[in-house]
């Protein structure tokens, strides 16, 4: 239970921190980098059912972050034309470079919070260690 409660508070104060840090500096929240970064990976429109799928957000958050995005002029949204069910998202360009302008600070946080008290033994054996949950348990929900 050690290594669990760890986890779990050290993702808290890390996940708080960083989420300050980009609504001070970049004004944006970790969840809102989180849905662009995303949408940069999949480098193409997505199903909003498939980024649900990829964020660490829940969907009903997901979907809240994406109006705010929207609105914002970041990200861009429509509805399939064979099928109106189907809701696509994609990437803006000012999405995009709000996004790039970002992941620096972003990086920077991560390497400072998470990296530097660490030693890359401990980095190494953390990946592996963590690597190993997430196989055991990659599943479909449900």
């Amino acid at each position: 239970m050690r290594a669990w409660t760890a986890l779990l508070v050290a993702h808290r104060q890390i996940s708080t921190a960083l989420d300050a840090e980009l609504r001070e500096q970049s004004d944006m929240s970790l969840d809102e980098y989180d849905v662009l970064h995303q949408l940069r990976i999949a480098g193409e429109p997505i199903r909003m059912s498939e980024l649900s799928a990829r964020v660490l957000i829940s969907r009903p958050s997901t979907t809240r972050v994406v109006d705010r995005l929207v609105e914002r002029g970041w990200v861009e949204r429509d509805r399939s034309a064979t099928d109106r069910r189907v809701v696509r998202v994609d990437l803006a360009a000012d999405g995009r470079a709000a996004l790039r302008a970002a992941g620096r600070l972003h990086v920077d946080g991560i390497a400072r919070m998470f990296e530097a008290p660490l030693t890359p033994t401990q980095i190494a054996a953390m990946g592996d260690a963590l690597s190993a949950v997430v196989v055991a348990h990659k599943h479909p929900p449900g």
